[in-house]
C-alpha cells in the first residue's frame, strides 16, 4: 500500500530506545492501578455526592484522564483507548446528572481558560479513534453551540464576530455571573471593574456593596468577548478534523481574522475586552485593558498567550497559511519592544494597567517555542536564542515533571545539537515521576468523598512529555485547548502508535526536512510501522534517504520494515501544511483522505 523501506543494520540497542520502551511499559502497568483506586464501577470518579459549589470548575474532573487517549495514540496498550472513552462518558454523566454543570453533554457556562483544559481530552480522543460515531456527533454538536446551530444557544454574534460573554457553553452566553465567580475573579485580580472604579475594602462583607459590585461586574465584565475565548477555535478545529466540513474551517478563519483586525486597529496590541457592539473597550470608556483574564492580571499573559497560540496553530493547520502565526508573534513583538535587560537576561512586562506597562519578568517559553515549531522561520529561532541569553542553564535542566508541566526548552536545545544526553535524561525523569505517582496512589488513604478537585490530577500516572517530544518531533500540546503539533506520527496496522518493541527518535527538524531514527528491540520478530506526515496528515513526504538508498515518496505516509534487532536512520524531505488535515487513519481510506 505504501512505499516501504527495510532496515537491515544490526544494532546494539541505544540507551534511549530501551528507556523509551520501558517508559511505555511502566505506564501500561500503572494505568489499571489508577482506575481501580479512584473510580466506581462504570467509571465515575469516587467523590462527593453533591457538587461543592461555584468556584470549582468541572475541568478538574476531566483532567484526571486528559492524556490517556494521547498515550494510546503514541503506542500505549488498547486498555487506554477503552478506558479513555469509558472515563469521558462517565465523567460527563457525573458532571451533568450528579453535579449539574453540563447540559447536552457539554459544560454549560464556564470560561475558556478552564473549558480548554476539559476539551484537550476530547480532542485527543479523535487521535485515538476517528471512527467513533458518538464522538463525531458530539464534535458536531459542541462546535454547533458556537456556529449558532442550536437556536437556543446563541453564543456567537456573526455580525460583530464576537463570542458574547466570557462565560458561555451549552446554555448560551452567561450575562449574570455567579456570585462566587465575581468574588474569586476580583480577589485574584483576574479582571477589573473599569476606569475610576476602585474596589472597596471588605466589600464582600457588606450586602449592599455586594449587590453593587455584582451588578457592576455583570455590566462591565460579562457582556462581550475576551481573548481566552479564542480557545473555542480548538473546538471548531476538532469538528473539522472529524468531518472535513468547510463550515468549521470558515468559522475558524472568520473568528481569528476578527482578532487580527482588532490588533491592527489597536496599534499592534490585542485588546482584552470587546463589547457587544464589537468595539474595543466598549464597556470601559475605551480602555483596551482590564478585561477578564486580560492585561491587568498577573497570570493573564500566560492565559491569553495560550489562547492566541492555539488559535494561530489551528488556523495554520486548516488553511496552510503561516500568516496566522502573526496572531501570537505580534504580541511577542509588543512585549519585547517594551522589554529591558537585567543581568544579561531579557525581561518583558507581564501586565498593563492604568499606570502603563509593569511587572517585568523572564518571558514564558511556551509560545515562542510553539511559534518556532510551527513556522520554522529563522527569525523565530533567533528569538529563542535571544530569550535564552543569561539563562542557558535553565534551558538545559531536566527534572521529574508531571503530565501538566509544559517545558520544552531542553528539548529545543537537543534539536540544536548542544544537549546530546537529553533523550535519556527526559525518559528517566518521566519514569521517575511515574514511580512517584504510583507510590502516591498505593499509599493514598484519604477519604475520597472529601478530597479536593485536584486530587486525581496530581496522581495521574500517564506522563507523555518524553514520548511526544522524542517520537513525534513536536512540542507538547498546549494544555489549555491546543491540538497535537507532531511533525510525524505512527501507525501499527489498524491502530495508531508505535508497534511493540519499536522505539523512535526525531533528532533534527528543518522547514522542509527532518531526521528520524527507528529501532526494533525484538531479537525475533520483524516489525512494520507506518510513518505519517504530521499529527493529522497535514504534511507531505517527498523523499527519504536511508543509508545509500533514496526512495521517492510523494505521499503523506511511508512504511518501514524493521528486521529483528535492527536500527535505521532516515533523512526525510517534506512539504509542510499542504494537505487537508484529518483525524482519519491510513487504514480507514487506504491512503488517508
Amino acid at each position: 500500500m505504501f512505499k516501504t523501506i527495510t532496515s537491515r543494520q544490526r544494532t546494539s540497542p541505544p540507551a534511549w530506545a530501551v528507556l523509551e520502551r520501558q517508559l511505555i511499559a511502566a505506564m501500561n502497568e500503572a494505568g489499571p492501578l489508577f482506575i481501580e483506586k479512584y473510580t466506581r464501577p462504570g467509571g465515575a470518579l469516587i467523590w462527593r455526592e453533591d457538587y461543592p459549589g461555584d468556584g470549582v470548575w468541572a475541568d478538574d474532573l476531566y483532567e484526571a484522564f486528559f492524556n490517556w487517549p494521547l498515550f494510546y495514540a503514541l503506542g500505549g496498550s488498547s486498555y487506554f483507548s477503552e478506558m479513555a472513552v469509558q472515563e469521558w462518558n462517565a465523567v460527563t454523566r457525573q458532571i451533568e446528572h450528579e453535579y449539574g454543570r453540563a447540559h447536552k453533554e457539554f459544560i454549560s457556562d464556564d470560561d475558556w481558560f478552564h473549558n480548554s483544559e476539559n476539551y484537550i481530552y476530547f480532542y485527543y480522543l479523535g487521535m485515538a479513534d476517528p471512527s467513533n460515531t458518538e464522538m463525531v456527533r458530539r464534535a458536531r454538536r459542541f462546535a454547533g453551540f458556537y456556529l449558532n446551530e442550536d437556536p437556543a444557544v446563541l453564543n456567537y454574534d456573526p455580525q460583530h464576530r464576537i463570542i458574547r460573554s466570557p462565560f458561555n457553553g451549552s446554555k448560551g452566553p452567561l450575562f449574570h455571573a455567579r456570585y462566587a465567580d465575581v468574588q474569586y475573579n476580583l480577589e485574584h485580580g483576574h479582571t477589573t471593574l473599569g476606569p475610576g472604579f476602585a474596589l472597596p475594602p471588605k466589600w464582600h462583607e457588606d450586602e449592599t456593596l455586594r449587590r453593587q459590585i455584582h451588578a457592576r461586574f455583570d455590566e462591565v465584565v460579562m457582556h462581550g468577548d475576551v481573548v481566552v475565548n479564542l480557545g473555542v477555535v480548538g473546538l471548531a478545529t476538532c469538528a473539522y478534523l472529524y468531518t472535513g466540513e468547510a463550515k468549521y474551517k470558515n468559522w475558524v478563519v472568520e473568528y481569528v481574522e476578527a482578532w487580527l483586525e482588532r490588533i491592527e486597529k489597536n496599534s499592534g496590541i490585542i485588546p482584552d475586552n470587546i463589547g457587544l457592539g464589537g468595539q474595543s473597550g466598549e464597556n470601559r470608556q475605551g480602555q483596551w485593558w482590564g478585561g477578564f483574564y486580560g492585561w491587568t492580571g498577573r497570570f493573564s499573559l500566560h492565559m491569553m498567550g495560550s489562547a492566541m497560540m492555539l488559535a494561530a496553530e489551528c488556523a495554520q493547520l486548516l488553511t496552510g497559511e503561516a500568516r496566522y502565526l502573526d496572531l501570537i508573534r505580534s504580541q511577542l513583538d509588543v512585549l519585547l519592544s517594551q522589554g529591558r535587560e537585567q543581568d544579561g537576561k531579557v525581561l518583558v512586562p507581564f501586565k498593563h494597567t492604568d499606570a502603563g506597562w509593569g511587572e517585568w519578568g523572564a518571558p514564558l517559553p511556551q509560545d515562542p517555542i510553539h511559534l518556532w515549531a510551527a513556522s520554522m522561520a529563522p527569525g523565530d529561532w533567533q528569538l529563542l536564542e535571544r530569550l535564552r541569553r543569561g539563562s542557558e542553564a535553565e534551558w538545559q535542566t531536566v527534572t521529574p515533571r508531571g503530565p501538566r508541566t509544559l517545558d520544552d526548552r531542553a528539548w529545543v536545545r537537543f534539536l540544536a545539537g548542544d544537549h546530546p544526553n537529553y533523550p535519556e535524561q527526559i525518559l528517566q525523569a518521566n519514569y521517575d515521576e511515574i514511580c512517584r505517582r504510583v507510590e502516591m496512589i498505593q499509599g493514598d488513604e484519604a477519604d475520597l468523598h472529601l478530597v479536593d478537585e485536584h486530587h486525581w490530577q496530581v496522581r495521574n500516572p500517564v506522563v507523555t512529555e518524553a514520548l511526544v517530544q522524542l517520537t513525534t518531533g513536536g512540542p507538547q500540546t498546549i494544555y489549555w485547548g491546543g491540538l497535537a503539533q507532531g511533525r510525524v506520527r505512527y501507525f501499527d496496522g489498524q491502530r495508531p502508535g508505535l508497534p511493540a518493541d519499536v522505539a523512535a527518535l526525531v533528532t533534527k527538524l528543518g522547514a522542509d526536512s527532518m531526521e528520524l531514527t527507528l529501532v526494533n528491540l525484538s531479537v525475533c520478530a520483524t516489525r512494520e510501522v507506518v510513518v505519517g506526515a504530521g499529527s493529522f496528515g497535514e504534511h507531505q513526504f517527498l523523499a527519504v534517504q536511508a543509508q545509500d538508498e533514496r526512495v521517492e515518496i510523494d505521499d503523506r505516509y511511508f512504511q518501514v520494515r524493521l528486521l529483528p534487532g535492527t536500527q535505521i536512520e532516515l533523512q526525510i524531505e517534506m512539504q509542510r501544511y499542504i494537505n487537508q488535515p484529518a483525524y482519519a487513519f491510513p487504514a480507514h481510506t487506504g491512503r488517508g483522505i
